[in-house]
């Protein structure tokens, strides 16, 4: 490892003493960056892994040259095509996994994968140890199945896991004032909607009040409005009738950005997500009420609606924080070190069917790692 980057997830897969399991493979749906690279290698080296799909909004064509050097297949779908690729290679990999009586770990980022084992491929569920998840996303999908067959583990609900959602807030703020500034434009001063006060949600309005903006929140859980209130945020406990926001971010990990809210926005609003996929705004209503549209910046187009106004629409819908550098990689690598921890737990404690977050004991792994090597 570089000196930029010490070996995190090396040292702790060397501390829990993480074994070799040749008679496993995975089944990886993952954004494609540097540091996702080094998670893949060094899991590949102890759970060989079948498949890799790229997530088609993110990623980095060095890192699948990477990923196919080392012998590993690599997947890179439109993201509009990225369930039906994974429905496809999830089929090819099960039929693989049955010829060779390998058994099978999910490890994803979005809950792709165990949409699709459950909606697809209920024969072969018996072959699946069960699945990982970073996100909430993941979370969100597996407790809305019908009935969870497998057990899911997950690093979503940590204490790391929110202190990377404040830095994500961060990154979704700087990427946005690199796009601003790129187009000449301040945001000093002006109204921000935030939609969402989870932990990225509140990263995300404590920085746009750094940069000078004033900032009103809105959240569909009521203690989360309560809890903007006391760190001093305007807040809107619905969004009937909001005052017209310069910028309205969508960073609940749900729909945010309703036809409501895109109704009230006035001309040369800024639409932005922070959070995963495309789900924050409303974009098959945005589409309907845009008359023209015009590239006005390599990540902003411009929608002009049959009413005459002009929404700004930010990186397609996706991410902001995906059109640069987002949260630094070692921040993201003490989530990864806690991945290599479940991957142990899901292997040699198998736990029956349902939804586990990691243990703070075991998280507290992770911590030390990080904090000793850094």
């Amino acid at each position: 490892m570089s000196l930029i980057h010490p070996d995190f997830l090396g040292e702790t897969a060397r501390r829990i003493s993480l074994g070799q399991y040749p008679d496993i493979r995975q089944f990886v749906v993952q954004h494609l960056y540097a540091d996702t690279l080094r998670l893949l290698l060094l899991l590949h080296q102890h759970v060989p892994i079948h498949c890799v799909i790229g997530i088609g909004y993110s990623g980095d064509s060095s890192v699948v040259a990477a990923l196919e050097a080392a012998g590993i297949r690599v997947c890179t779908p439109d993201y509009e095509s990225l369930q039906s690729t994974v429905d496809a290679e999830l089929a090819t990999t099960l039929n693989h996994c049955s010829t060779h009586n390998f058994r099978l770990v999910l490890h994803e980022v979005g809950g792709y994968a165990v949409k699709s084992l459950h909606t697809h491929f209920d024969e072969q569920v018996h072959r699946v140890v069960g699945a990982l998840e970073i996100t909430k996303q993941g979370v969100w999908v597996a407790q809305e199945l019908d009935e969870l067959k497998i057990p899911q583990l997950n690093c979503a609900q940590t204490r790391l896991k929110e202190i990377e959602g404040k830095m994500v807030g961060e990154a979704v703020v700087a990427a946005l004032d690199n796009i601003t500034r790129e187009l000449g434009y301040s945001v000093v001063g002006r109204q921000a909607l935030v939609a969402g006060y989870g932990w990225v949600g509140a990263g995300t309005a404590q920085n746009l009040r750094k940069r000078g903006m004033n900032v009103a929140v809105f959240d569909t859980d009521v203690l989360k409005v309560a809890e903007a209130t006391v760190d001093g945020f305007s807040v809107y406990r619905s969004t009937v009738s909001i005052a017209p926001p310069a910028v309205a971010m969508g960073v609940s990990g749900r729909q945010s950005i309703t036809r409501s809210v895109i109704d009230q926005l006035p001309s040369r609003c800024f639409i932005v997500s922070g959070a995963s996929k495309d789900h924050e705004i409303d974009l098959p209503y945005l589409e309907s009420q845009t008359r023209t549209t015009e590239q006005i910046h390599r990540f902003v187009v411009a929608h002009t609606l049959h009413d005459g106004r002009i929404l700004l629409l930010v990186n397609k819908g996706y991410p902001v924080n995906f059109t640069g550098s987002s949260v630094p990689d070692e921040i993201v690598e003490f989530l990864f070190a806690e991945f290599i921890i479940l991957m142990q737990e899901l292997l040699e404690r198998t736990p029956p069917p349902g939804i586990y977050p990691l243990e703070p004991v075991l998280e507290k792994i992770a911590a030390h790692v990080w904090l000793d090597l850094r």
